[in-house]
């Protein structure tokens, strides 16, 4: 968990291990990744203003401890700082006997904190390949293959001609437990668990002190046959794949991101407790509706790397929030 200092303390960031305190009407408790330290300050300082009654206590954790607040009845949100995981769908679940609900407050920049970036593909400067696939990227990095056909071991087999055609792909990415490692397995791989053999995961758990973003960035830099999926490089060693999708090839800049056309776009969800067939506790629904209105998504800084929805998504999200909750007693599936 995160200090913050005096401006924290004002909005109620608290500290020690968590308790749960007597139902309040005037107290919002909220457990959230500690990236998003900085803009859950300014939504709230916005949203006291106008309701001086509400106080906010607020845990900062890493994203692995976020859900537990609310599955452990501590907190009223979790704000992730990622895509829910299957084991935390499941201890909610156990808890609750329904799946989490939660709705989309902004979009993952390409230079977003630790591992919540909205990851690029890329390969040398001196690699031919033009464009990728997501089905040719599970056929590299897979081996079930879920949403390819087959392997895709060498150059050749993307298509690419010439003293390249026979070169082995050298693949690059993040490990089984790390937040891009289950992104990617989940939205790329479709939840394939047997990758290619010969890959090379990095992780932010290994010894080494260079975050794997880095590590990823460097090794295809100085290897003419590697790719890797990692944060947006600085480097002219190394190129940006646009991705090949039905409608064309997509490049991943803040246009293709905000909108959610790039593929492998990502999204900060807020989650809080909703019984079936009941209204939602009126202080959370208030901050919900604050959440996505044009006031609060005009505080979302890119600079931060984080975007803010677009009309069209924040409507998508009142109109989850407005749809009813029916009850769900059904063993939840993995969706990662």
């Amino acid at each position: 968990m995160l200090l913050l200092g005096a401006s924290a303390v004002a909005c109620g960031f608290a500290e020690g291990p968590a308790t749960a305190p007597p139902a309040d009407p005037g107290l919002i408790r909220i457990w959230g990744y500690r990236g998003l330290s900085a803009q859950l300050l300014r939504w709230e300082t916005a949203y006291q203003k106008a309701h001086p009654e509400i106080r906010f206590e607020n845990q900062l954790h890493e994203p692995a401890a976020v859900m537990a607040g609310l599955y452990d009845g501590v907190a009223d949100f979790a704000l992730m700082g990622r895509e829910i995981w299957p084991v935390e769908t499941m201890a909610y679940h156990w808890v609750y006997q329904q799946q989490p609900f939660g709705v989309m407050v902004s979009t993952s920049g390409l230079n977003a904190p630790d591992q919540s970036f909205t990851p690029v593909v890329i390969v040398n400067a001196k690699c031919p390949l033009t464009s990728i696939s997501l089905s040719q990227l599970d056929g590299i990095y897979g081996s079930a293959h879920l949403a390819a056909p087959a392997n895709l071991r060498t150059w050749g087999d993307l298509g690419v001609t010439g003293e390249w055609a026979a070169q082995p792909i050298h693949a690059y990415g993040f490990g089984p437990e790390d937040s891009l490692g289950v992104f990617f397995r989940h939205d790329v791989m479709h939840s394939d668990f047997k990758p290619n053999p010969t890959s090379h995961l990095l992780s932010d758990h290994d010894a080494d002190p260079v975050a794997a973003a880095d590590r990823i960035r460097k090794a295809v830099a100085t290897d003419p046959y590697a790719i890797g999926y990692t944060s947006r490089p600085t480097s002219a060693a190394v190129k940006v794949l646009p991705l090949a999708t039905a409608s064309g090839t997509v490049a991943p800049e803040e246009s293709t991101l905000s909108s959610h056309d790039y593929p492998l776009t990502r999204s900060i969800y807020l989650y809080f407790r909703r019984v079936p067939n009941q209204p939602i506790d009126p202080k959370v629904e208030a901050f919900v509706h604050f959440v996505l209105s044009a006031e609060a998504q005009a505080m979302v800084h890119p600079s931060e790397g984080f975007l803010p929805l677009t009309p069209s998504l924040v409507q998508k999200q009142i109109k989850r929030i407005e749809a009813p909750m029916p009850a769900n007693t059904a063993a939840p599936e993995s969706d990662q």
